[in-house]
């Protein structure tokens, strides 16, 4: 019944367009027939299911991690300068430092800096020593790579 009355109305409005606007206006009752069915049929499509925005720790692998980002840069700035390397590698690794040594090896760092030498040994304790002052020096080169690579293996050993 319901197929009977669309037809019907279908013929009656290209009858009527045809009447009032000739081939144009059948034309036109055409195209509109086939946008309205267009229409219908995606309305009865189901739309996609979302997707979940990614996630800000998607975009970047350590996004969630913000210490650890503090940390990455801090190292990749003490390779810049010795400036940078005092003012943000080296507190940090201070900090590591006089941890472990309170943790491991029941050695205060700021009391007892010849036990402290002693662990970290002496090529690496010129970096490392509180005592020192932090240079300001942009122009004076950063410690290396391999220097890092040494403090950071010297403290896991520890």
């Amino acid at each position: 019944m319901t197929v009977v009355m669309i037809s019907l109305a279908g013929t009656i409005m290209l009858a009527a367009g045809y009447a009032v606007g000739g081939q144009l206006g059948l034309f036109a009752v055409v195209a509109l027939a086939a946008v309205v069915g267009l229409l219908a049929a995606r309305l009865r499509i189901p739309p996609p299911p979302s997707r979940p925005s990614p996630a800000r720790h998607e975009q970047h692998p350590n996004a969630a991690f913000a210490a650890y980002r503090r940390i990455e840069s801090a190292l990749d700035q003490a390779r810049m300068s010795r400036r940078l390397f005092d003012h943000a590698a080296r507190p940090l690794l201070q900090r590591l430092l006089a941890a472990l040594l309170a943790d491991r090896r029941r050695v205060d760092m700021a009391n007892d800096g010849r036990a402290a030498r002693a662990a970290l040994g002496d090529d690496l304790w010129p970096l490392l020593d509180p005592a020192r002052p932090a240079s300001n020096d942009s122009w004076e080169p950063g410690v290396s790579e391999q220097t890092l690579a040494r403090i950071v293996d010297r403290l896991e050993d520890l």
